[in-house]
């Protein structure tokens, strides 16, 4: 398996590396191979930057939370109650007591 294929994101550090070497005139298919990510990410990272000026990732990205602190807490004390229930059972449980799906 590639490294390319195995980066989810760069850190907000190596994103403004990848914007100091483009702005030092270097192409992003030699700015993709020197940090280990997809040209295509490259790409995302710069016009970003060019849109917003900053190279970091915005917040709020990423999934929302699906459950509750109320939801949580009734996962792990159900879990402990019942401590050979499987994940798949904690979560009917947990649709049937509250209605979320997770």
């Amino acid at each position: 398996m590639s490294m390319m294929s195995q980066r989810s994101h760069l850190t907000d550090s190596e994103a403004w590396r990848v914007v100091g070497r483009l702005e030092g005139c270097q192409i992003q298919a030699e700015v993709d191979q020197a940090v280990g990510v997809s040209q295509s990410k490259i790409s995302r990272i710069w016009n970003r930057f060019l849109e917003l000026g900053s190279a970091g990732r915005r917040p709020g990205q990423g999934l929302r939370q699906a459950t509750t602190p109320n939801e949580d807490r009734y996962l792990v004390l159900t879990a402990r109650r019942y401590r050979n229930m499987n994940a798949t059972l904690l979560q009917q449980r947990l649709r049937s007591a509250t209605g979320t799906t997770v």
